[in-house]
């Protein structure tokens, strides 16, 4: 019975000795959010392989522009591309969510790890075609100035981005992907 008391008695001892060693910090990181959207003279199905199609997506997005995305085709979480930034900040991406016609998330992981950064693609049915939203955002810990450069940089990019989305489903140039059905 005295040894269990003195062993307990021992176990905060300990914890404040660990506390002493052992240090954690936190603090607060700004987050950017950019969002760009159009509409798009397409049905959503079309859009969708313009998104998720390799050989389409390295035609629209700067981002995935690495050849070995061509071959590519997004159809689950866990999914990865090849990125290099507007930086040139190489990693990859990793689809976070899917749902086919309506919705895709991917996490950008730097190899560097200097920062994150998310993106979501939505597709909303309109009675003319598909009304594309997308939205990126990063963490940013330059100086003010800077962070409001990169986010003029940011916008500019996701409005080239979507314009190029769009004249590739509306020019029907996509290749969409071919199914083949075996019994």
């Amino acid at each position: 019975m005295l040894r269990t008391r003195v062993s307990r008695l021992w176990i905060p001892v300990a914890a404040l000795a660990l506390a002493s060693v052992v240090r954690a910090e936190h603090r607060q990181v700004p987050v950017m959010r950019v969002h760009a959207e159009t509409e798009i003279a397409a049905k959503p199905a079309t859009v969708w392989a313009q998104i998720t199609t390799g050989r389409n997506l390295v035609t629209w997005c700067p981002q995935w522009k690495s050849p070995k995305n061509a071959s590519v085709f997004l159809t689950r979480v866990g999914d990865v591309l090849d990125y290099t930034d507007e930086w040139g900040n190489g990693g990859r991406s990793v689809v976070t969510y899917l749902k086919k016609n309506a919705e895709l998330r991917v996490a950008h992981e730097p190899a560097s790890g200097a920062y994150m950064c998310q993106g979501k693609l939505i597709l909303t049915p309109t009675g003319d075609g598909t009304k594309v939203a997308l939205w990126d955002q990063y963490t940013d810990e330059s100086s003010a100035a800077d962070a409001a450069a990169t986010a003029e940089k940011m916008e500019k990019e996701l409005a080239e981005t979507l314009a190029a989305l769009k004249r590739g489903c509306e020019e029907h140039h996509s290749v969409l992907p071919t199914l083949h059905v075996t019994k």
